[in-house]
């Protein structure tokens, strides 16, 4: 498919509005919330109105916006029945909320971003929380993308730095990418792989402009960001841009939902956990042939009845869904287990040129200090026990084989 129309710019609402005189598309749904409305989404409702469109304001409530079922049908509710493309004036919830309801109700819909902070931007996913569970639901891409550069460099420095922990976590995501690949037989493309390795790392070169919020940092943020999207739509699947790291995220985002508490920002907790998965890969790197045989010798099949207690004290009642995620890793048999073992050390050596493709967990830590987050869980109000859980059952999440999986079998997590 051809790649969608993406303007970053300075003040990119007249590439807006004549992308949509180009098209003849004269009435608009604007979806934001009080923040990005006053980012953004006021601005850009008067800029239509002045150009003869009607973009009538589609504002959700409350301080915290979740991406859960009552806010879905308060959106759908809202948008009524008369159809008319959707504009998401906002960052990741905003966009995933209006890729879904437009998508439900047959229409299209535009993004205009607000912050650098996720790349959700140009995927065809919907992140949504659904009973409970976070679940990455299809529906579509945009048609496409223009990102205000003033707007994003105004942005609060934590969503920048939650924007660049998502892009350092594609050293862990595209590192699990290939050893799903080499050990299970994974759907993998070599060329989407790099493009997103190239996308990330002109990224790296920029971390102090990033942390400065200098406009050339920004701009390589957002860019990276919206190639991570249009990665995942050109491979047709997450894995370019999220794995074990998201994983974890996703695991704390469902913990904290369901307590009630503060939302933590995807991309800092994606970002923190890129470091713990590092520090698996660097286990994985500096293990010898030898250490390896002696762990896979040593290790046995996950007894389905004790993988199932482990799935019950960390999920609790939305036990039943990720067993039923899980169920591959689940039902292995012995002879499966054993012949996955077998490649394991057969191909060690490039399980280890998979690892050393991944800095040192003190690298990424600085990147992401540098950029102004932190790979600190504490800074992020996460506890020392509800980490221990993110970081041993984050993998049920999906349904993947990846680091931590691997690190199952080696006997490095517990």
């Amino acid at each position: 498919m051809s790649e969608l129309p993406v303007v970053i710019a300075p003040d990119a609402l007249p590439a807006l509005i004549e992308f949509l005189h180009s098209r003849q598309l004269t009435a608009l749904n604007l979806v934001a919330d009080a923040n990005t409305w006053r980012a953004l989404g006021q601005r850009a409702s008067q800029a239509l109105a002045a150009a003869g469109i009607d973009a009538r304001p589609l504002l959700l409530a409350g301080d915290e916006v979740t991406p859960d079922e009552q806010t879905i049908v308060e959106l759908l509710l809202a948008a009524g029945r008369e159809q008319r493309p959707y504009l998401a004036a906002g960052s990741g919830v905003i966009t995933d909320l209006t890729r879904f309801a437009s998508y439900c109700t047959g229409n299209d819909f535009i993004c205009l971003p607000t912050a650098p902070s996720v790349d959700a931007y140009t995927s065809t996913g919907s992140s949504l929380i659904l009973r409970g569970l976070k679940q990455s639901i299809y529906s579509q891409a945009p048609m496409a993308v223009f990102a205000d550069l003033d707007t994003l460099c105004a942005a609060p420095r934590p969503m920048i730095a939650a924007g660049f922990g998502d892009v350092v976590a594609k050293y862990t995501a595209v590192a699990d990418w290939k050893l799903a690949t080499l050990l299970w037989d994974g759907p993998y493309d070599d060329a989407v792989a790099r493009r997103m390795e190239a996308a990330r790392d002109r990224c790296m070169t920029q971390v102090d402009a990033v942390g400065a919020a200098q406009p050339e940092g920004i701009h390589s943020l957002i860019d990276a960001l919206i190639e991570a999207g249009l990665c995942m739509l050109a491979f047709g699947g997450s894995q370019p841009a999220g794995q074990s790291e998201h994983y974890i995220s996703h695991y704390l985002e469902m913990k904290l939902v369901r307590e009630g508490r503060k939302p933590v920002l995807h991309g800092a907790k994606t970002g923190m956990a890129t470091v713990i998965v590092a520090r698996y890969y660097q286990q994985m790197r500096e293990m010898s042939h030898a250490e390896a045989a002696q762990r896979l010798a040593a290790s046995t099949r996950p007894d389905r009845a004790q993988e199932i207690q482990r799935i019950r004290l960390a999920y609790g009642d939305l036990t039943d869904s990720v067993v039923a995620e899980q169920a591959p890793f689940l039902n292995w048999s012995e002879g499966e287990y054993d012949r996955l073992k077998a490649r394991i050390l057969d191909r060690w050596a490039e399980v280890q040129a998979v690892a050393a493709q991944v800095p040192a967990p003190a690298v990424l830590a600085d990147l992401l200090q540098r950029a102004g987050g932190t790979a600190d869980p504490a800074a992020l109000g996460l506890g020392a026990e509800e980490m221990a859980l993110a970081e041993g059952y984050g993998h049920y999440v999906r349904n993947r084989f990846t680091a931590m999986k691997l690190s199952r079998v080696l006997g490095l997590l517990a």
